[in-house]
């Protein structure tokens, strides 16, 4: 496992601590309005979460996946000269 690797996982586990942590302190939140705060950032830290799962597949499992995909960009611009080349 390379340095990246470890770096995107601690900062994955970063996160889930800290979703783990402002839900047990929303549990024990005074107020309903402080409990609801902290329930909308633990949101916001479930998609920093998403992110460094996604980034960890990535670097994780990059030597392994194709560079290129097996069929060509279905948004890309033509250009009349090389289709009028081909013919």
């Amino acid at each position: 496992m390379g340095p990246v690797v470890r770096m995107v996982r601690r900062a994955l586990e970063i996160d889930l601590e800290e979703i783990r942590l402002l839900a047990e302190a929303a549990t024990r939140a005074p107020s309903p309005d402080i409990r609801l705060k902290l329930l909308y950032h633990i949101g916001d830290e479930v998609h920093e979460a998403m992110f460094w799962n996604h980034h960890l597949a990535h670097v994780q499992y990059a030597d392994r996946m194709p560079h290129r995909p097996p069929y060509d960009d279905p948004f890309a611009v033509k250009d009349e000269k090389q289709e009028q080349g081909k013919k």
